[in-house]
């Protein structure tokens, strides 16, 4: 029910928003070899002063495959292409593989406070 309310949300910015559609949308990550959705990544809203931040989650069962380096990678490199200079995301202070997937993606802690905030500049 939180995920629905999320998308709905986003599908008005969407709508409302044609110019940054692209940021307000959400992607799936889907296995290559079975063609199953196991994620979703996004961007949380369009760039500020060359920054936007990332979003992505995982179902359980699918962790420690690669799959997030690999998305976090490719967000990355879609942003930059775009004319994006930094790529923030945030990080519960106990999640650990989320913050090893930023590592192995060249992100560096800048900011630190009840959360873990993360910066890749391009």
């Amino acid at each position: 029910d939180r995920f629905r309310k999320i998308i709905a949300a986003q599908n008005g910015k969407t709508a409302s928003d044609h110019e940054n559609f692209i940021y307000h949308t959400f992607w799936w990550i889907i296995e290559n070899k079975t063609r199953r959705v196991v994620g979703s990544c996004d961007f949380k809203a369009p760039p500020e002063n060359g920054r936007v931040e990332i979003g992505y989650g995982l179902g359980e069962k699918h962790f420690h495959r690669g799959f997030m380096t690999e998305t976090v990678k490719a967000l990355c490199d879609f942003a930059f292409s775009r004319g994006v200079s930094e790529v923030i995301a945030e990080t519960e202070r106990d999640n650990i593989a989320s913050q090893n997937v930023l590592k192995r993606c060249g992100f560096e802690i800048y900011k630190q406070g009840e959360t873990l905030w993360w910066s890749r500049i391009s």
